[in-house]
């Protein structure tokens, strides 16, 4: 039996994997990991039907006629051309002509985070685009401007809290975003025990059907903050010592809550006052409380403002750096104790001039970038995994952009919708067949594990690392190469506060790690005192920032009577590309979840097929009625209408509604380069009955 852990989230749940005659013939949770003590989901135990998979691409794919037609090719033959092409886009138009999209499948491992970034910044390029925008991009916004570091955010001390207010957020599901907890649902159940868990959310998620439901209308969560915030101020429930101490910029914040009256605010939120009023005092009078955010609150026309008020609230209560409130990531490696400062409009798009947020562009802003000529138009694009066709806006617009690249290189597992556009396609691992160290929840742990593991099997047909191809094509075009992604973090590791300082003292190192497989819980220097974190200049977090005055000045409430889209997703999906293992989606089904009310307003039933529309874009969907929705909101999930080289995905059905989306500057909010994916409006038309 291998041990190994699962990189499909921030979890990083323990793995077993039982191998036979060199293939893994079965995945069991590790029982004996002491961080996940045996949790596990279901995608985590099926993930080798993913390495299996008779779709997979297990050769380098060079395309041979139209989209979608491809033939294999040898490595070496691809990498001289890959290598040549690259080098005369850069010669003839510059690096700024190259993009990079860098997608979930591989994000999660080490190899890909490490190499792709030294390869670009090895040939000069800047333009970085992921899933950053329609992700995590306003989050890491708001922490910019109280914080001054974009990559410095907070997270929840759940082992200890007694009150967690949730906006947004659905950890049952997403097994904690942005929160290194695999054993989530233990702590929240500990929490709900000890004091109260509140999920504030237009649909009765199956995290808010366990704890306590705030169901606030699509974009309400700003308004139900601002009543808590005015309720906090006007009754002077905050602590004031430690705002003097620790804060700046309460009279300015005061001022801009004090415009929105409370009655406003709840009708505004679609709650009552009263509730507003007993959860900003609960909240207050909990001194180990806390509030945290997640996607829901991510994606909306205010996002940005939405986080930076979360944050304010936090700090207004005294709870970032106290026990049981918000906490930052304890540090681990080495050299990374210094104050982590920027992240924030590094590079600026050239369409629009959307800041980057922690190296990622306004994927919105791609097809723009690709279609309008003048200098530094992309010519040529490298996909790590990123399957923008389905994740990102722009539908038939980035479609009809990708089709005039001059060059397209996707380092992948399948044959995706974003890919089949590509010139060459490479096989890259699954993470069985990859050595790593669980670095993408680093940024968000809470309690202090490390844990390193050896590939479980090498890799299977011709698949090579990142690492190795991005070297091999440094090398064809005569630049410096770079070392392995895991020495470099081996040396990292030993010079933190766990590490050996190079075998200068007792301490680990990846050699010694891996003679505990399972991984061990270790002592890190304690989370409470944040401020040497802050990367302001003064040491002082911000609760008011020229630009969030810019945000306060564009604040519109919705109007009450549109209906309203927002997403959700199933725990055996991961966006759009698990959809080919039979186990995990034969008994998803996606649907229009909608309140019976709005059914019956609109003449709907159970199951009917309708036309879904934003503005002149519509695709065809089947409605499920449930009380779970607020009236006013409507649900879909992300990620599907599938037509890439993955047959089973493709029989699925569903539809894709991120091409409802719109593309360009009036899609993205100018701040954070984030598209506006939920909240928007919406129209459903019923369908004819054929004559």
């Amino acid at each position: 039996m291998h041990v190994t852990f699962c990189r499909l989230c921030e979890a990083h749940c323990g793995l077993t994997a039982k191998v036979e005659n060199g293939r893994i013939t079965d995945v069991q949770p590790d029982k004996t990991n002491p961080h996940s003590q045996g949790h596990v989901c279901l995608k985590g135990i099926t993930f080798h039907n993913v390495t299996y998979d008779p779709d997979r691409i297990l050769t380098p794919m060079k395309r041979a006629g139209g989209p979608g037609e491809f033939a294999p090719v040898n490595w070496d033959e691809a990498l001289d051309d890959i290598a040549a092409r690259l080098d005369r886009v850069i010669d003839t138009h510059g690096p700024d002509a190259v993009a990079s999209y860098k997608g979930n499948p591989i994000a999660f491992g080490i190899d890909v985070s490490f190499s792709l970034k030294a390869f670009l910044k090895t040939l000069g390029i800047t333009k970085y685009y992921g899933a950053g925008s329609q992700d995590t991009n306003a989050r890491l916004t708001a922490c910019y401007l109280a914080f001054g570091s974009a990559v410095t955010y907070e997270i929840p001390d759940l082992p200890h809290t007694d009150m967690l207010l949730m906006f947004g957020a659905n950890p049952l599901v997403s097994n904690g975003s942005m929160v290194w907890a695999p054993r989530v649902r233990h702590d929240l159940d500990a929490i709900s025990e000890r004091g109260r868990v509140v999920v504030v959310d237009p649909r009765r998620t199956e995290t808010a059907r366990r704890y306590q439901h705030v169901a606030v209308r699509a974009n309400g969560d700003i308004w139900l903050l601002l009543g808590l915030l005015s309720v906090l101020i006007d009754e002077r429930l905050f602590d004031t010592d430690y705002v003097a101490d620790h804060t700046d910029g309460l009279e300015e914040l005061a001022a801009a809550v004090a415009q929105y009256d409370l009655a406003d605010c709840a009708e505004r939120a679609g709650i009552d006052a009263d509730t507003i009023t007993d959860l900003a005092r609960s909240f207050a009078a909990t001194p180990r409380a806390v509030a945290y955010g997640r996607l829901g609150v991510c994606r909306g026309p205010h996002a940005t403002l939405e986080n930076f008020l979360l944050i304010a609230l936090n700090l207004l209560g005294g709870k970032l750096g106290r026990k049981g409130g918000a906490i930052f990531s304890r540090q681990i490696l080495g050299g990374s104790q210094k104050v982590l400062t920027g992240g924030y409009g590094d590079t600026r798009s050239r369409v629009g001039d959307f800041p980057s947020v922690a190296q990622f562009l306004a994927s919105a802003m791609l097809p723009a970038d690709i279609l309008e000529p003048g200098p530094g138009q992309v010519r040529a694009m490298i996909l790590t995994g990123g399957n923008m066709v389905m994740s990102a806006p722009g539908g038939q617009t980035l479609i009809d952009a990708l089709t005039r690249l001059d060059l397209i290189v996707a380092l992948d597992l399948y044959q995706t919708e974003s890919n089949r556009y590509a010139d060459y396609i490479l096989p890259v691992p699954t993470f069985f067949e990859r050595d790593d160290y669980p670095m993408a929840g680093l940024g968000s742990m809470i309690r202090p594990f490390v844990q390193v593991t050896d590939a479980v099997i090498p890799p299977v047909g011709e698949a090579r690392s990142e690492w190795e191809i991005f070297n091999g094509l440094l090398v064809r075009m005569g630049q410096p190469t770079h070392g392995r992604p895991m020495d470099d973090l081996d040396k990292a590791f030993r010079l933190g506060p766990a590490g050996d300082d190079m075998g200068a003292r007792e301490g680990w190192s990846f050699d010694a790690l891996r003679e505990v497989p399972h991984g061990v819980m270790v002592e890190l220097p304690d989370p409470y005192d944040p401020w040497p974190r802050i990367a302001w200049p003064d040491g002082r977090a911000k609760l008011w920032h020229t630009m969030i005055a810019d945000e306060f000045a564009r604040l519109t409430p919705t109007p009450a009577d549109t209906l309203r889209l927002i997403t959700h997703r199933d725990i055996r999906s991961l966006n759009s590309w698990l959809h080919n293992v039979p186990r995990l989606v034969r008994s998803q089904h996606p649907e229009l979840l909608m309140h019976p009310g709005d059914a019956a307003r609109l003449g709907l039933s159970d199951g009917e097929a309708v036309d879904l529309s934003i503005g002149p874009a519509s695709v065809t969907v089947c409605i499920a009625v449930t009380e779970d929705m607020r009236p006013g909101t409507v649900s879909y999930p992300h990620g599907w209408g599938h037509h890439g080289g993955w047959q089973h995905a493709n029989a699925q059905g569903g539809s894709n509604i991120n091409w409802l989306l719109p593309v360009g500057e009036a899609a993205v909010e100018a701040i954070s380069g984030t598209t506006i994916m939920d909240g928007l409006e919406v129209s459903i038309r019923k369908i004819a009955a054929a004559a």
